[in-house]
């Protein structure tokens, strides 16, 4: 998934060919990820001020950047987890929990 180069998968489940191809993606998306963490916070709980900076168009303009890197690094490869995948990890991990939805209002945070 990572190099591109072909490999005999014998383990179900298994997307990189070696260890070091895992780590190579693993660590493309820590630092993305950290990247688009702060934006996204920022534009979360300061809603008025990240209208007014275009803070969600920035986003998606940095990950076309991602994009356009990782077409020109690693043609025809896909370099994100698709939207099952990535919504079942947190699920999995916990960071997500299942059926939690949590609202606002004057007194704080509740459960709905």
């Amino acid at each position: 998934m990572e190099c591109g180069k072909l490999w005999n998968d014998r383990k179900p489940g298994r997307e990189f060919c070696c260890s070091s191809c895992r780590l190579t993606f693993n660590n493309r998306r820590m630092k993305r990820g950290a990247e688009l963490y702060d934006l996204f916070r920022a534009m979360r709980r300061e809603r008025d001020q990240a209208k007014l900076l275009g803070l969600w168009s920035e986003m998606c303009r940095l990950e076309l950047q991602y994009q356009i890197e990782d077409e020109a690094q690693r043609p025809g490869r896909r370099s994100y987890m698709p939207p099952k995948k990535a919504l079942a990890n947190l699920f999995d991990k916990g960071s997500l929990p299942r059926g939690d939805v949590l609202t606002t209002n004057a007194a704080g945070l509740r459960r709905r």
